[in-house]
């Protein structure tokens, strides 16, 4: 399965949020761990382990939410880590503001020319594709599309 014209965009948005996306986690665990909750409505001994480092380790992973941003934050950092050279300039210029004045695709391959070590040149539409194989790995990671 191939990503659609749809969601290159859609995950595009998790490397511009990057740094929201750790904010809504640490947040929602916040919100998982630290908010009073009656759960015991009905009375009773609940039926879980009375460690509490257990009990936050189940709530956390009993979201869906925390989970999914979790998961969201992993992929991200594992592309970004496992990425080329090429790769880490088109991610930082294009989503996380490198420099301001580098952003549209035809300024990031000029940029990735000049620090080409041969004299070979690199279009825009070269950008393009490594750009797409960084979303397609992101899908991948995240679960979107299959291996």
């Amino acid at each position: 399965m191939n990503l659609g014209k749809e969601d290159i965009p859609k995950l595009e948005q998790f490397f511009r949020k990057f740094d929201e996306l750790k904010v809504q986690l640490a947040y929602r665990r916040y919100e998982l761990l630290y908010q009073p909750q009656d759960t015991n409505i009905g009375g009773g001994k609940p039926n879980l382990p009375s460690s509490p480092v257990e009990n936050e380790v189940i709530k956390l992973h009993k979201d869906d939410k925390y989970r999914n941003l979790q998961a969201t934050i992993k992929a991200v950092e594992d592309v970004y880590n496992k990425a080329t050279s090429e790769q880490k300039a088109i991610i930082e210029y294009r989503y996380w503001g490198k420099d301001e004045l580098i952003y549209e695709w035809e300024d990031i391959a000029h940029e990735l020319t000049k620090q080409r070590k041969d004299d070979k040149i690199i279009s825009r539409y070269a950008v393009i594709r490594i750009r797409n194989n960084v979303m397609q790995e992101t899908a991948k990671r995240i679960g979107w599309i299959d291996f």
